[in-house]
């Protein structure tokens, strides 16, 4: 199975993808991918990316003022929803792949599946990714925003006040995704009418996380199940049947730290 390290970039209009073989995830070998894609002949304004510490140094931040490029920065879980869709499609046709050629090898491959996907028409656009042009693009530009592909009626599998788990999404080569919730437990502050619809969530100290979260991203919580499950005790107070305990709850920051009856703790 090969094992390799890549930049993946997709244009939100056209949805052009790139995928370029990185040494390491340091700025400057970031940056030298980036010269590549912005060399490829379709220039882009603005760039949206994850938290990564690669695309926060100021190598990357010094090219992209060079190519008087904006950049901003998402929260999501998911990073920029754009890309992640290109993943979970070149992973879908992967496994397709390695199942007929009975192989795990890739990295000969993937220049394939990226001009399979810039050839062929996206849901969308309702067009080829490469087919789009500045001649084009008015005529694309409606084909996602008018008035007829405005979400209406979005329908909402979760409440707001519903507690929730956030999935940390595994990064390993897997086929698919397998989500791993998060022990802290959220609440939905907000419901934001997307395609497809997407929350804000707070935590039980009723601090608004950073970023907005999709369905998928979250596990509905039912109390009667939930156990909240100890991390370690730090401290003891008391005697008798007076004991308490303060203790860390798995998976929550510190500031949820506190004192608990004795008589409260089970183990499992």
């Amino acid at each position: 199975m090969d094992i390799a390290i890549y930049s993946c970039a997709s244009m939100f209009f056209s949805k052009y993808a790139w995928v370029v073989q990185l040494k390491n995830k340091t700025g400057p070998t970031l940056v030298e991918a980036f010269k590549v894609i912005l060399t490829s002949g379709r220039k882009t304004e603005k760039i949206v990316t994850d938290q990564g510490t690669e695309f926060l140094n100021k190598h990357f931040r010094a090219l992209i003022k060079e190519e008087d490029i904006e950049l901003y920065n998402t929260y999501n879980e998911t990073k920029a929803s754009i890309v992640e869709r290109l993943i979970r499609t070149l992973k879908t046709k992967m496994w397709r792949y390695f199942t007929a050629k009975k192989t795990m090898r890739y990295v000969d491959m993937l220049p394939d599946l990226i001009y399979s996907c810039n050839h062929s028409v996206h849901r969308s656009i309702k067009t080829k990714p490469v087919d789009v042009t500045a001649e084009n693009e008015k005529k694309v530009w409606h084909t996602l925003y008018d008035d007829h592909n405005v979400v209406k009626n979005v329908k909402y599998k979760f409440r707001i006040g519903d507690q929730v788990k956030i999935s940390k999404m595994k990064r390993t080569f897997e086929k698919g995704y397998l989500p791993n919730f998060s022990k802290e437990i959220f609440t939905i502050s907000k419901q934001i009418p997307r395609d497809p619809p997407v929350y804000k969530l707070k935590d039980l100290d009723g601090e608004e996380l950073k970023g907005t979260f999709y369905e998928k991203e979250l596990q509905k919580i039912i109390k009667e199940d939930d156990v909240y499950e100890i991390e370690k005790i730090l401290k003891k107070r008391g005697r008798g049947n007076n004991v308490h305990y303060l203790v860390k709850w798995l998976g929550y920051p510190n500031k949820f730290n506190s004192w608990v009856p004795a008589s409260e703790i089970s183990k499992i």
